[in-house]
Parts: structure tokens; C-alpha cells; sequence
């Protein structure tokens, strides 16, 4: 369509001469803009034109010599659908012409009726009406294409009739009713609607063009399908208004019902969530992986740690520990922050609001709270179950100790009585046989080497059997101390053994020592030494007893050939070391393999056990 003011051509398909020229007279005494006026005589002629120039209006005689009547109309529409064109026809063919305008023809003139007034008129009001055609035309394509690339149901109501249309067949496949570019009437639309829905529905769209002055429109309600199911629907209207009365409403309903059923979920899971969350039996806390404040606890969070809700979001993570937890929360804060494992578990000591302290066992979990990286932790009060089980462990331990103790003091009465029965009656009776063979001697010839070896070896077992009676007793320990008795003992090995021995006790004093414990030592270096002189074949000993503010150690070396401590470690001489260690809460570490000497380290803590009462 050309545009205003500017210049027409217009194409004449007349094949009398005498009409032409008439034509043409007219048209030149109109006022309208003709830059241009071409000619044909036949459709023929007019097809060949018409692929060369577009002109902006055609006049057509319907009378041509290769097409007559409606033909030669729907010809030359079919070639230039776009083009306006008007029909020229004499009075007998005024039947023909109406049918021409029924085809899309946009007027007719009858030859010899019209002035270059009418004719300008005609042309004038024929390129406008086409132009408002074409534009009909492209705007319901483009709204057909918006109806068939939704889902939504298209819908016009004409308020005056109270009539409904639904355009395309979206409706049909939406809702199943076979209704497709048809009129029905609006109390079929209302009364699908819901019956719990239905007088909301129709008063809004009452309040809508009464009351509200907008031409909006918007409501959910429930629809009836055809198959007796109701769907969740979101409807918009638009109100069209002719002199301010509203006339029409144009809408699309869209079908929501999975939106709305899953929005129903969440609803629920959320719900199911924060009674989870809210009532859960053990605490619960949501806290800011950046800023560590607390976001949100639970109900049992306020009865483990005596906060109210509004205190607990005032904190920060580590307003519940303590301080020297600092550290270890700090590791555990970076660890979470960077892992790709989202998950960590644990034992915390935490601080309730009375300073009470309490220990949680605890799993956190990575989670979006509120747009924020946060951690989500469950914590289970075990305060009761460690303080039983440490309870149970010291009654262990001092049940063990009561063990070892008797043990020990029962293997020290042993040794007690051994000792004295060596001394009071076995070496009795060996002085006794010494006398007998002293009087012997006396009686038979100088020299008797049998009696003279006799002697010998009772005079042998006699001073063995000081010895071990000796050890077995250790009188040193309470007349000289404990180094001296180690002393001895080392003197002792060093008679008989060419081993180097280093006896190192420089920072060791014991005046202020329980001699129970300076007899454990003294068993302890005794079962050691004898280890190493059956077993290790060792060239070199070292011995280090020391003490400090804190603690006394012991520490016994020697470079022999070692032996495997998984296989050793359940022998008996072991097991005494162990014994007497524990009996004081002392530590022991053994360090030894084959082939690689062996050195062991005790250590114990100064305690009103160690020391005199």
C-alpha cells in the first residue's frame, strides 16, 4: 500500500478503446497523486505487467477478450492479491460486479455512471480499505501464530451478549471439549468453574469492569476438564472500552495444575522440613559459612545450650567453643570451606550459656540457606555417655592397678619368703655339712682331693645363694636408696660380664619418694638388666633415672640385637615392666627391631602416689 502523498500508478485492464480514453480523461481531472498510468487489453497482457510493476490500485473491465465475468476477477486477484482492485461493469452485469465485491473485490462502477468525483472517492476509499484488510489480515496471522505457540487458551467474551469464543483449538487439547472457533454462551464457561471457586470468579470479573477502571483481569480457580478432572488455571483478561462502557474482554487461560501441585510439594516438604527441623530431637544450628554467625536453630538447641532463639542468632560459632578449641575450629571451618566432601562429623567440647561445659558429637552438612552459603549441624549431647565411659575407664584402670598391686606385692612376699628360707634354712644346713667336712678333713689324710672339692662347691652354693637372696630382698633400697641399689646390681654384672655399662643419675634425688615406688624402679631395671644379659648380646648398656618438676624417667639402653615387639610384647618380663608402669599412671615406649638394640623410656608423673605420705 503506497503511503500517504505519494505518487499512484495505477493499472487499466480495458480492452475497448473508447472506455480507455474515458477512463484515462477521468482520472487525469482527480486530484489524486497519479505519477503513473499503465495499460493492458487482456489477463495476459495484465500478467505480464504485473511481474514488472507493482502499482497501487487496479481497474478491472470484467469483460476481457481471453476471460469473462468472475473469472477474469479471480484471475488477476490470485496474480496480485495485495493490490486493491476495483471493477468496472455496465448495468447488466450488476449481479456479476456483487459478486466480485463478495470475492474481495474492494468496489465496483458502473461505466457511464461515475465522474472523476465518484471515481476519486472510489479509488481513494478502495486503497484505504485494503490497506486496513492487509492489516487485518497480517495482525490475525500474527495472533493465530501467538495462539498456536502457546498452550494457553484463547478466549474473547463479549459483555453485551454475554458470549463466549474460544479461538484455535488450544481449548479443545487443553481441557478436551471439542470447541474450536466457536461462540457459546458464558454461563457454559462459569459453570465448569468450581463451585467453591465460582462466585469469587464471576464477582471479579464483575469488580473488574465496574469498579476498578483497569483493563486488567487476573484470577486462579479450578476448571473442569471433560474427563471430570478439575485443573488449576491461571486467567487474564483484557476489558476493551467504546465510550467508556467496557464491550469486550479478551483472555488466555493457562493450565497450572502441575505448578500448582508442585508448589503444593514444596509447600509440604517445607512444612515436613520444619517440623522436622523445629522438633527434632537433637540440636540443630544453621550458620553462615562466611561470617560463621548463627542463622537458625531448633527447639532442643535453646533446652542443650540455655539460648533463646533471638540470643543464638546474636552469636557466632565461636561464641560455643572454647578457647582452646580455637584452633581446631579454625582447621575445621578452612576444611569445610574448601573439601568437595560437603560432610564432616565429629566430637566438640561447647560452652552453654551458663559456662557449662558440654560435649556434642557432631555432623555438618554444606546447604544454601537464604541465598547463603551455610552449614547445617546436628549435634547429639554425648556428655553423659563420655563422662560414664572416663568414669568406667579410671574404675578400670584403678581395678587394674589393685590387680598389678597385689600381684606385685604377692611376687615380693614370694621373694620375701624364698629369700628367707634360703637364708635361714638352706644355708643353715650347707654351713652344717661344712662343718661336717671341716671335721672330716681333720680325720683323714692331707690332701683328700674329694672332700677339698666338696668344700668347694658349698662354699659356691652358699655365696650364690647370699646372692640371690640379696636380690630378692633388696635391703639395699631402704638403708642406702634406690641408686644405690641400682649400683650394686650393676657392680654386680660387671664382675662376671665385660658389658660397658653407663649408670647416669645426676638430676635424681628421692628423699621425698614412697619406697613402693622406688622398689617398682628398682624391679624394673632388675627384669631389664637380666633381659638384656640372657637375651640381646649386647656390648653396651646405658641406664638414665632423672627427675624434674613434673614428671621422673627412666630410660635403659643397650645396643643388642633387638627383638620384634609384636612377638615379645605378650611376654611376662614385658608385661611387669608394663605393670609397674601403669601402677603409677606412667607412660612406657619401647623402640627396638632385629639386629637393632632396644631402647625403652618411662615416664611418670609426681603424684601423691610417688611421693611420702
Amino acid at each position: 500500500m503506497p503511503e500517504h502523498n505519494a505518487l499512484l500508478c495505477i493499472l487499466i485492464v480495458e480492452d475497448n478503446p473508447a472506455d480507455l480514453f474515458v477512463l484515462e480523461g477521468l482520472l487525469l481531472k482527480t486530484r489524486l497523486p497519479i505519477g503513473q498510468i499503465v495499460k493492458a487489453k487482456s489477463n495476459e497482457e495484465a500478467d505480464l505487467l504485473l511481474k514488472k510493476e507493482k502499482p497501487n490500485l487496479i481497474l478491472l473491465d470484467l469483460s476481457l477478450p481471453d476471460s469473462v465475468g468472475i473469472e477474469s476477477f479471480k484471475h488477476i486477484n490470485n496474480i496480485a492479491p495485495n493490490i486493491p482492485i476495483i471493477v468496472l461493469t455496465g448495468l447488466s452485469d450488476m449481479d456479476m460486479a456483487l459478486e466480485t465485491m463478495a470475492a474481495g473485490a474492494q468496489d465496483y462502477l458502473v461505466k457511464a455512471e461515475f465522474d472523476e468525483k465518484l471515481l476519486s472517492k472510489s479509488i481513494q476509499y478502495s486503497i484505504e480499505r485494503k490497506r486496513n484488510l492487509e492489516n487485518t489480515r497480517v495482525s490475525n496471522e500474527r495472533y493465530n501464530i501467538v495462539v498456536k505457540a502457546t498452550n494457553d487458551a484463547v478466549w474473547e467474551m463479549n459483555l453485551a451478549d454475554q458470549t463466549v469464543l474460544w479461538v484455535g483449538d488450544n481449548f479443545k487439547k487443553t481441557f478436551g471439549y471439542d470447541l474450536v472457533d466457536v461462540y457459546v454462551d458464558a454461563n457454559d464457561w462459569i459453570y465448569k468453574i468450581h463451585p467453591e471457586d465460582r462466585d469469587r470468579v464471576q464477582q471479579s470479573i464483575t469488580d473488574a469492569y465496574s469498579k476498578s477502571g483497569s483493563p486488567y483481569w487476573k484470577e486462579e480457580y479450578r476448571f473442569l476438564k471433560s474427563n471430570g478432572q478439575y485443573a488449576y488455571v491461571l486467567d487474564r483478561g483484557y476489558i476493551i472500552y467504546e465510550n467508556d462502557q467496557p464491550i469486550r474482554m479478551i483472555g488466555a487461560m493457562q493450565d497450572i495444575t502441575e505448578r500448582k501441585e508442585n508448589a503444593e510439594m514444596i509447600l509440604l516438604s517445607e512444612k515436613r522440613y520444619r517440623s522436622l527441623f523445629y522438633y527434632n530431637p537433637m540440636a540443630i544450628f544453621i550458620w553462615d559459612l562466611q561470617s560463621h554467625q548463627i542463622l537458625e536453630v531448633n527447639d532442643m538447641a535453646e533446652k542443650e545450650y540455655g539460648y533463646t532463639r533471638d540470643e543464638f542468632v546474636q552469636l557466632t560459632l565461636w561464641d560455643l567453643r572454647t578457647p582452646d578449641n580455637f584452633g581446631k575450629l579454625k582447621l575445621f571451618i578452612e576444611h569445610i570451606a574448601s573439601s568437595v566432601e560437603m560432610d564432616s562429623g565429629g566430637t566438640w567440647e561447647h560452652i552453654t550459656k551458663t559456662g557449662e561445659r558440654i560435649f556434642m558429637n557432631i555432623f555438618s552438612h554444606r546447604i544454601r540457606y537464604n541465598g547463603k552459603d551455610a552449614v547445617m549441624a546436628i549435634a547429639q549431647n554425648v556428655t553423659g555417655k563420655l563422662l560414664l565411659e572416663k568414669k568406667l575407664e579410671e574404675e578400670r584402670l584403678i581395678k587394674q592397678k589393685e590387680i598389678a598391686e597385689a600381684v606385685i606385692n604377692t611376687q615380693e612376699n614370694e621373694r620375701h619368703d624364698i629369700s628367707r628360707e634360703l637364708h635361714d634354712n638352706v644355708n643353715q644346713q650347707l654351713t652344717v655339712a661344712m662343718m661336717y667336712i671341716a671335721s672330716a678333713e681333720k680325720k683323714q689324710q692331707p690332701g683328700s682331693d674329694l672332700l677339698r672339692q666338696s668344700a668347694d662347691f658349698i662354699l659356691h652354693a652358699i655365696e650364690e645363694i647370699r646372692r640371690l637372696s640379696k636380690g630378692l630382698v633388696t635391703p639395699l633400697i631402704k638403708d642406702f636408696g634406690l641408686v644405690k641399689a641400682i649400683e650394686s646390681v650393676l657392680e654386680d654384672l660387671s664382675a662376671v660380664n665385660d658389658m660397658k655399662i653407663d649408670f647416669v643419675s645426676d638430676t635424681f634425688f628421692e628423699d621425698d619418694i614412697h619406697y613402693d615406688f622406688k622398689l617398682s624402679i628398682f624391679r624394673i631395671v632388675q627384669e631389664q638388666v637380666n633381659n638384656v644379659l640372657k637375651h640381646s648380646g649386647a656390648t653396651e648398656l646405658k641406664i638414665d633415672l632423672g627427675r624434674n618438676n613434673n614428671s621422673i624417667y627412666l630410660s635403659i639402653y643397650d645396643n643388642g640385637v633387638g627383638f620384634d615387639l609384636a612377638v615379645q610384647k605378650k611376654g611376662i618380663g614385658l608385661y611387669n615392666i608394663t605393670s609397674r608402669v601403669e601402677l603409677f599412671n606412667g607412660t612406657i615406649s619401647i623402640h627396638t627391631a632385629p639386629t637393632s638394640g632396644c631402647a625403652m623410656h618411662m615416664s611418670f608423673p609426681i603424684t601423691q602416689d610417688i611421693m611420702r605420705h
